[in-house]
């Protein structure tokens, strides 16, 4: 039986979601189609994000989540839980269909599709800062190589560890580490460049919480 594959984000462990994710493969590896349909509504918004960050432009990023999971779909048979959780081997599809497609354009990022935000109420000065902050954020974000957007979205924005965007990389978890620190220090230069550092170090708060 599929434990309640509804409880997700706040509501469920990650105890719970690696619980019902491998019920819902177990199901699909057995034929149950909606058992995919529930593993793709269940991962394509982050699946979506990352695509962004290797393509750059949404249209193309539509194409490959479509790619990734049709890819998923077919290897599924040959899926083996090997201590992460469903969306890593998710992200390694998405990784080689994105270099497979080997399109390297620049990003046409949407700041509410890459970055998560809580909506903040009714206060209408704090909401045109928040948004403007944000853009200002992405648009240093977008001019960043893929590996650089790749690592901070991965570390920052899904809230994955070093060890675990190591395997889904397939680097070591030292060499994240270096390549997360050139990221940061990129995305300060372009914040600096801009006029725009005091936007950094309110951002890097975040960032240094998340290490």
């Amino acid at each position: 039986m599929i434990p309640d594959a509804g409880i997700t984000g706040e509501t469920a462990t990650a105890s719970q979601r690696r619980s019902i994710d491998a019920a819902l493969v177990k199901a699909a590896q057995a034929g149950d189609a909606s058992a995919f349909g529930q593993l793709y509504e269940r991962y394509r918004d982050p699946v979506y994000r990352y695509c962004l960050t290797r393509t750059g432009a949404k249209h193309e990023a539509e194409d490959l989540v479509a790619d990734v999971f049709l890819r998923a779909m077919e290897a599924l048979d040959r899926y083996e839980d090997r201590g992460l959780p469903f969306v890593a081997f998710l992200f390694r599809v998405a990784r080689n269909a994105a270099i497979d497609k080997s399109r390297r354009t620049r990003p046409d990022m949407s700041v509410d599709d890459l970055v998560h935000h809580p909506e903040s109420g009714q206060n209408v000065e704090a909401e045109v800062v928040r948004l403007t902050e944000r853009e200002v954020l992405v648009e240093a974000m977008s001019k960043l190589k893929a590996d650089y957007r790749e690592v901070l979205v991965l570390r920052f924005v899904e809230g994955y560890g070093a060890g675990d965007v190591g395997r889904m990389t397939g680097r070591s978890e030292g060499a994240v580490r270096t390549l997360q620190h050139r990221a940061i220090e990129r995305l300060r230069r372009e914040l600096e460049r801009s006029g725009d550092l005091s936007l950094f170090d309110r951002w890097s708060e975040g960032a240094e919480a998340a290490k």
